[in-house]
């Protein structure tokens, strides 16, 4: 089942080392090599900000590109059936 888009301020890998150059980003999410997006402003960003990792993930993500644009749309996904109360995780 479709969850929706990642959303928030599209980050090359400079431009995040730029932001930050600790590396110690709390929300960014990086769909590929050279496309991160930070969600760390809540007024831009997505409830999909606080899923977590897991090594037993029940969401994933896609990432696709927008036709004649740099941008890209990332959506996430359920994996399998997931119950009220259970925690999102990728």
């Amino acid at each position: 089942a479709f969850l929706g888009d990642y959303t928030g301020d599209v980050l090359t890998h400079d431009e995040y080392l730029a932001r930050y150059p600790a590396e110690d980003a709390r929300y960014v999410l990086a769909a590929n090599t050279d496309y991160n997006i930070d969600a760390v402003d809540q007024e831009r960003a997505s409830l999909l900000r606080f899923l977590n990792h897991s090594s037993e993930p029940n969401c994933y993500y896609d990432v696709r590109r927008v036709r004649g644009q740099r941008q890209k749309r990332v959506s996430f996904f359920t994996s399998r059936a997931v119950e009220a109360g259970d925690e999102l995780c990728f």
